[in-house]
């Protein structure tokens, strides 16, 4: 009797063990789609119609008096995207904003001192939520006087295609 007491007990001992509770997750990736960047548009004056360098996010205009520089960046945040073409925080600046074309459009002009005087700058960002499309115009605040650009044509002119 004491062999089949020996013999019962761990068979009664396994019955008692926890059971194990299992939480299961899918498995299935998430689908996630590429956008592709939409083409910029903008009519820039005659004397920069060709660009001086050129990258797969932007291109620079270097001119007589002015350059113009057009490039594309990662959506998020919009006043680090000020930050980086102005050199100012956002605060510092007044920022207009507008909604043009399924985007949201941010303007602002500041001031900056160059290695030959004072410079003005001003830019434009459109911002579809996945790219903030940028152009940045420094010019020498003396030949602002005697250009023949009219700056208001081409920041009106600066669309996404």
């Amino acid at each position: 009797m004491k062999k089949l007491v020996w013999l019962l007990i761990p068979l009664l001992l396994a019955g008692c063990g926890a059971r194990e509770t299992m939480e299961t997750v899918a498995d299935t990736p998430l689908e996630v789609r590429e956008v592709s960047q939409r083409q910029i548009c903008v009519e820039l004056p005659d004397d920069a119609a060709v660009p001086t360098a050129q990258t797969d996010s932007g291109r620079i205009y270097l001119c007589k008096d002015y350059e113009i520089v057009i490039q594309t960046l990662e959506a998020g945040d919009v006043d680090k995207t000020i930050r980086e073409l102005s050199g100012y925080d956002r605060d510092s600046l007044t920022v207009v904003k507008t909604r043009a074309e399924g985007a949201d459009r941010y303007d602002f002009v500041w001031a900056a001192s160059g290695e030959e005087g004072q410079q003005l700058g001003r830019a434009v960002i459109l911002d579809d939520g996945n790219y903030h499309y940028t152009m940045t115009v420094l010019k020498d605040a003396e030949a602002t006087k005697k250009t023949q650009v009219v700056w208001r044509r081409v920041f009106e002119s600066f669309c996404l295609a």
